[in-house]
């Protein structure tokens, strides 16, 4: 029985193994492609504006994109600093008011999404718990980004000119709150959902390039999280759409 239960063990610490090379794996050629992919275009529009007579337009065309993919690679790299950071966990922890955040937060990016024909509504209890409030706002913002990147440009699903919903939930516990995200998008394929909070991981991958996305802010989430003693989940909600919900356990004591 001991032999047995040893190998059980030896088998689920090499699958645990084969899973990380994988993901790693997935990694490297992930971040590979997202450098390839503006650089090719950076060096390509670079070499046509110092080697050919281009009218203005062209010139202005050849510049604008080496403008949009220079600052794709920087979003790119802010990112991946924000995810490090995050992971370094050296932060600290005060005594704030995550629905009064929330509110802010959703204040100020609704006309953008109103613009798109995306609401945004909030309904967020009173009351205070520890959190890092910057990473707090950061997780927010990528939430709410990814969940309005599922709705789309014009409106929700595949029926542009609908309007698109986004609803921002905080509710008050024991140990701290939780946050729930929720979107009327397509929904998420159930193969994905393993692979959500894995850096450079996008469910729709062509879409959320046009959009400026990078596949790293649910990694970011998930970290911002788990600094705070919780977690990230999502399911599809009944009727379509999804709801993410982050549990953060920073407490609802003191500062010490």
């Amino acid at each position: 029985q001991d032999f047995d239960r040893m190998a059980d063990r030896i088998e689920e610490n090499v699958q645990m193994l084969e899973e990380s090379v994988k993901a790693q794996e997935r990694f490297v050629s992930s971040f590979t492609h997202e450098l390839k992919t503006p650089m090719t275009s950076v060096i390509g529009y670079a070499d046509l504006l110092r080697s050919q007579e281009l009218s203005e337009e062209e010139r202005c065309d050849a510049a604008n994109y080496i403008f949009m993919e220079g600052k794709r690679l920087e979003r790119l790299s802010l990112k991946l600093m924000e995810i490090y950071v995050a992971k370094e966990g050296n932060i600290r922890l005060s005594l704030q008011a995550p629905g009064a955040i929330a509110e802010d937060v959703a204040a100020h990016l609704r006309p953008i999404y109103r613009d798109r024909n995306i609401s945004l509504e909030t309904r967020c209890e009173r009351g205070t718990c520890r959190l890092e409030p910057d990473l707090f706002r950061s997780l927010l913002v990528n939430l709410i980004d990814n969940a309005g990147k599922a709705i789309g440009e014009e409106g929700r699903g595949e029926t542009v000119g609908e309007e698109g919903h986004i609803l921002v939930v905080v509710h008050m516990t024991n140990d701290g709150c939780v946050l729930l995200v929720e979107d009327d998008g397509p929904g998420i394929p159930e193969e994905a959902k393993a692979h959500l909070t894995e850096a450079f991981y996008r469910v729709d991958k062509s879409r959320s390039r046009k959009q400026g996305g990078a596949g790293l802010g649910l990694t970011l989430c998930a970290n911002i999280a788990e600094l705070h003693g919780g977690a990230l989940g999502f399911e599809n909600r009944e009727g379509g759409g999804t709801r993410v919900r982050v549990e953060l356990r920073g407490g609802r004591d003191e500062e010490r």
